[in-house]
């Protein structure tokens, strides 16, 4: 047959055949090729199902993760203020809410009372005194009369505030000596502590307080430790408060035996306490500052640091009953989160313990820590905002589980013991 009486159609159906073989042998390997159930498979789940052995559990291991979900979007910064202040006001709300003589001496560790402030007042009382003894003497030698007004010497301390090369002996010597000597004077005039009027006392703690925050800093950038002049401004704060808390005490007594009988109200007359009050909630909210920073030191003693933490949340929660301070709020939202970190820390260690316990065997030192480490769990998340407590909660849900393996394997135990 000729060539030219073949049809031009049929090469080209040849190669349509030659193509279609090759296409089906692509897709006969691909498929041979590709796992089982890889067509729209689940998310891997890898949940510890079978019961493991105590020590097993104590092995260094990534938990197994959870169905994978989707992830909530981060929230703003002001969703997560609002979620805060929010679990802040909750805990608030459990405070008490009148500051007191029962609330002082259980709150304070220095000036509980009267008799702690008459304490702290004796040292300056008798600082004033020796340098008094010592003026005397010089004036003496002298023959020139030496300055005996209080202000004068106010006003040598505030010298040495502003001083360019202080040193702690020049502090001390400069301001604290200076300020107790005024202060001796001024009682002296007066005739007793309690008759000096309320703006030289308010100067007196103030300056006094300033001089301990700057040796506090000195020693801190002299790495040297700074707690001993911390806890001085603690004493300080606290006389401020019990001076001011006696103060408004003496005028109500005052103010109802005049009005005794009367029937008239006492509050005209407590209108000059808004003042006291006033300086009574500063000091509180600065005394709540020092053990937030004292709390936010101390990494090694972790009692020291909680008990820090606990103590700024109990001073700046008065602070807030009292007044609604933003400032007070403000700083309660970073001690939230101090002591929230604690409890985290805390309930790993008890996690890890427990591991360790169950896997010596020893029962009730697993069961005591697995106990503690959800109870710290629990606490944590009550103290976290909605999406950082989901993370946790994860934790959280690997640690009952893990529990419900040890209490089904203590339970296999016993039954295999009968």
């Amino acid at each position: 047959m000729s060539s030219s009486k073949i049809s031009p159609i049929i090469p080209l159906v040849i190669g349509v055949v030659f193509i279609g073989a090759a296409l089906a042998g692509i897709v006969v390997s691909s498929m041979r090729g590709a796992p089982e159930g890889d067509v729209e498979s689940a998310p891997k789940v890898t949940a510890s199902a079978q019961l493991q052995s105590p020590a097993a559990s104590v092995r260094e291991k990534v938990p197994e993760e959870d169905p994978v979900v989707e992830v909530e979007p981060e929230l703003s910064e002001e969703e997560l203020r609002r979620q805060t202040v929010r679990i802040l006001l909750a805990r608030v709300a459990k405070t008490p809410t009148d500051l007191n003589a029962d609330w002082l001496r259980d709150t304070h560790l220095y000036v509980r009372d009267e008799n702690g402030l008459n304490s702290f007042f004796r040292e300056y009382m008798q600082m004033g005194e020796k340098r008094s003894i010592m003026l005397e003497r010089a004036q003496l030698r002298s023959k020139k009369i030496l300055p005996q007004d209080p202000r004068y010497y106010i006003s040598q301390a505030n010298a040495t505030f502003v001083a360019k090369e202080n040193t702690e002996t020049t502090l001390l010597k400069g301001i604290k000596e200076n300020l107790a000597f005024a202060l001796y004077k001024k009682q002296e005039e007066l005739e007793g502590l309690d008759n000096i009027e309320e703006q030289f006392m308010g100067t007196f703690f103030k300056k006094i307080l300033v001089m301990f925050q700057m040796l506090e800093e000195m020693a801190i950038k002299e790495k040297r430790d700074p707690e001993p002049w911390m806890k001085e401004r603690v004493q300080t704060l606290e006389a401020a408060i019990v001076d001011r808390y006696l103060r408004i005490e003496r005028r109500k007594n005052l103010a109802r035996s005049k009005k005794e009988g009367t029937g008239h109200s006492i509050a005209p007359e407590l209108m000059r306490t808004d003042r006291l009050e006033k300086a009574i909630n500063e000091n509180l909210v600065e005394m709540g500052r020092v053990y937030y920073e004292g709390a936010a030191r101390e990494y090694i003693d972790r009692e020291k640091h909680q008990y820090y933490a606990d103590q700024a949340f109990k001073v700046l929660a008065m602070v807030y009953q009292r007044s609604h301070s933003g400032e007070a709020l403000n700083l309660m939202r970073e001690v939230n989160d101090i002591q929230r970190d604690y409890l985290h820390r805390l309930a790993k260690t008890s996690w890890k313990r427990a591991q360790l316990a169950a896997a010596s065997g020893d029962v009730a030192k697993a069961d005591e820590n697995y106990f503690t480490a959800i109870q710290r769990y629990l606490q944590c998340m009550s103290q976290t905002v909605e999406t950082r407590r989901e993370l946790m909660a994860r934790e959280f849900l690997i640690l009952k589980r893990e529990v419900a393996e040890w209490n089904a394997k203590k339970k296999s135990a016993s039954a295999v013991g009968n």
